[in-house]
């Protein structure tokens, strides 16, 4: 949804006394999205700029947006441009729904500039003109095939759309589709935001569930290929029972297999009287060899059998869930993923964390690996014994659980905690199999592990690298999952995986 031509050129004639303010603060909330903070004889005041698709509008906002985590490019520019200059008047120009925000820098600071903001939808954009016309900077790099608005080219702006196309100057006939808010500093930007910001929770909820779909689709088609790898290994179950039968056949006639044939013919009694029948015989086998052979590979299949029936209805039992599952988070409201997302984790078809910033070639990696608990927390795992001392001593604070698989080698394992804060009972537990994981008790079906405060971990004087000791510690025995060292392990930050 975009703004009408008509509804810009009200937004701008209702933030026409915000003319004289200063800019106090810009911040890039997305790559095509601005606050800029006001402060001037009107008042303070919050004015939002976005050319994201389907969010493109301008108006004064009683609520800034979020931050993002990572800075976008354009904002250090914007804030050096514009930050602390005065905004001299906002106006619309020629065009296809442009408005444009001119502010006096004064002599010094290269003088004046505009702020010109496309608001046309999907193609949209922000662009930083100075005096002269020409583009000092850009939200997002320009597609237009048409004009040519790279940095440091004249601005061009967008001809006006064909008649009747609903978004030039026609539109400014039509109806208002907002209804100005009572009581409101600006009125018509109030009920543009709350429409806007409906709008936006609908696209986080849209993208939340997005998130949380997609690994669970990913978990059910890996449960569809093991079900077919078991349903193969099952149907060989029939071909046990054809050894079983060569092997009492051989058992019966054992003296009549010479040693060095390839085959032997035995007399088989069945209902219909008897026949004769060929069993097939390895050359290089002695007849009790033969025989032995055909039992166990009997046995081995009818053995498996049963673990493949097992394994198969745990399969079933975990494909129905995911169903399940993802009928909930088609019908789920944006409260309802954080739970939601918790039991993907525990059916190990949670959404992978965001990858971390790249390092640079020069920066070292961190003494640890990241792992998160099923509720969230942060778990650190020290990469070997001299990251271990460094994980330990420098990068754990005193509340910190710090945890290690009790007398044996093995990772520190720590669990970020703040402070007076005690781990919830999962994060415990995702902790303790990470300790157990990374140490020599890995593949053990049970192990103890010990647990403290990090203060309570010293590094004796000498000591060997990895090496220290604790207090005030708890001992759990921990009988081992799987499946939550595979959750674990599938979603450590960077991937790293083993």
């Amino acid at each position: 949804m975009s703004l009408t031509a008509r509804e810009l050129a009200e937004v701008v004639a209702e933030l026409a006394p915000l003319a004289g303010a200063y800019v106090e603060a810009v911040r890039a909330h997305a790559e095509r999205a601005l606050t800029l903070s006001l402060r001037g004889r009107a008042g303070d005041a919050l004015l939002l700029l976005s050319a994201e698709p389907d969010v493109t509008r301008l108006h004064a906002a009683r609520r800034r947006p979020p931050q993002p985590d990572t800075p976008y490019a354009a904002q250090a520019v914007l804030r050096r441009e514009l930050e602390g200059a005065r905004l001299a008047g906002l106006e619309t120009l020629p065009g296809d729904r442009v408005v444009a925000l001119s502010f006096d820098r004064g002599p010094a600071r290269g003088g004046p500039v505009r702020l010109v903001a496309e608001l046309t939808g999907r193609h949209g954009n922000l662009f930083l003109v100075d005096a002269a016309g020409i583009i000092r900077a850009a939200a997002v790099r320009s597609p237009s095939q048409r004009r040519d608005l790279a940095v440091g080219r004249p601005y061009q702006p967008p001809s006006l759309p064909p008649a009747g196309s609903g978004s030039g100057s026609e539109a400014g006939q039509g109806a208002l589709r907002f209804a100005p808010v009572p009581g409101a500093p600006f009125p018509l930007s109030a009920a543009i935001e709350d429409a806007y910001l409906a709008r936006e929770e609908e696209r986080r909820l849209a993208e939340g569930r997005r998130r949380l779909k997609e690994p669970v689709r990913a978990a059910l088609a890996r449960a569809g290929r093991a079900l077919a790898k078991l349903a193969d290994e099952a149907a060989r179950v029939p071909a046990a029972e054809a050894d079983r039968r060569a092997a009492d056949l051989l058992k019966t006639h054992l003296r009549a297999v010479k040693r060095g044939a390839t085959e032997v013919t035995v007399t088989e009694w069945t209902e219909e009287g008897p026949r004769e029948v060929r069993v097939a015989v390895d050359p290089a086998l002695t007849p009790q060899a033969n025989l032995e052979r055909y039992y166990r590979r009997y046995r081995r299949i009818v053995e498996s059998a049963a673990r493949v029936e097992a394994r198969a209805a745990e399969v079933r039992a975990r494909e129905a869930a995911l169903r399940a599952l993802l009928a909930r988070i088609d019908a789920a409201g944006a409260a309802d993923l954080p739970r939601l997302e918790r039991e993907a984790r525990r059916l190990a078809a949670g959404p992978r964390p965001a990858a971390p910033p790249r390092r640079k070639r020069d920066e070292p990696a961190p003494p640890y690996r990241t792992f998160r608990s099923l509720s969230g927390a942060t778990i650190l795992v020290g990469r070997g014994a001299a990251d271990n001392d460094a994980l330990t001593l420098r990068v754990a604070r005193g509340n910190d659980l710090w945890l290690h698989a009790r007398g044996l080698p093995g990772a520190h394992v720590v669990v970020r905690l703040d402070k007076g804060k005690a781990p919830d009972a999962e994060t415990l537990v995702d902790a303790a199999h990470l300790a157990v994981h990374f140490s020599d008790a890995r593949g053990a079906p049970q192990a103890d592990v010990a647990y403290t405060r990090a203060r309570f971990v010293k590094k004796p004087k000498g000591s060997a690298p990895g090496a220290v000791t604790y207090s005030q510690e708890k001992v759990m025995l921990l009988r081992s999952e799987a499946g939550r060292v595979e959750r674990l392990l599938a979603e450590e930050e960077g991937g790293q995986g083993g």
